[in-house]
């Protein structure tokens, strides 16, 4: 008896044992390091290539203004302002009006929107040599400075005006035109949207010349 009580407790403990070594096995496994992801650095854009990416935007935006366009100031001084651009095949000539909510419209010029301002600006710093038509390429002694924020995506420009005042611009861009423009010294943010504006926009285009001519 004594004997098989010794056996039983022998197979016991050597159980025990065996159990705790395997426990003590699976707690001691190192969870294997974690390697960490390693970081890429994307070197700034050259002035050049600066240049060239923003007349390339710039080139787009305005060219996609003449399918039709509507600018509209969401902050600052004149927040509700449209600068509406119909098509040519909608108004001809006639084809571009702002309007303010106070019920104010006025006449403008197509180098009077932001999405052709600069491109005009650029196109015509010189008026030898250059057509509208052709980029003059970039130069350091250009009087415009554009500079590019890879932080934020944006573009600035900053040029000073016939009167001496000062014009800064920050460009947002979406699929390859501008989006969104800062005015930074007029405190302004102004939306733009391409395409054919609404029939009640086309209507303030339109009733803004049948009164100016008469009609």
């Amino acid at each position: 008896m004594f004997l098989a009580r010794l056996a039983s407790l022998s197979f016991a403990t050597i159980l025990s044992v065996a159990l705790t070594g395997c426990a003590s096995g699976v707690n001691n496994v190192v969870a294997p390091t974690q390697q960490p992801t390693p970081t890429v650095t994307v070197p700034p854009l050259t002035p050049q290539e600066v240049w060239n990416n923003f007349n390339q935007i710039s080139d787009a935006s305005c060219q996609g203004a003449y399918e039709g366009l509507v600018e509209e100031d969401i902050s600052g001084p004149y927040a509700g302002k449209l600068k509406i651009q119909l098509t040519f095949e909608q108004a001809g000539e006639n084809s571009f009006a702002y309007s303010l909510p106070s019920g104010e419209v006025g006449g403008l010029i197509f180098s009077d929107y932001l999405a052709c301002e600069s491109n005009v600006f650029i196109h015509q710093m010189q008026t030898d040599g250059y057509s509208y038509e052709e980029n003059p390429g970039y130069s350091a002694t250009w009087p415009i400075q554009i500079t590019f924020d890879q932080q934020t995506n944006r573009y600035t420009t900053s040029r000073t005006l016939e009167n001496g005042d000062q014009r800064t611009l920050m460009f947002e861009s979406l699929a390859g035109k501008f989006s969104k423009v800062e005015d930074v010294e007029n405190g302004s943010v102004t939306t733009l949207t391409y395409g054919l504006p609404t029939p009640a926009q086309t209507q303030i285009v339109n009733d803004y010349y049948a009164d100016l001519f008469g009609q």
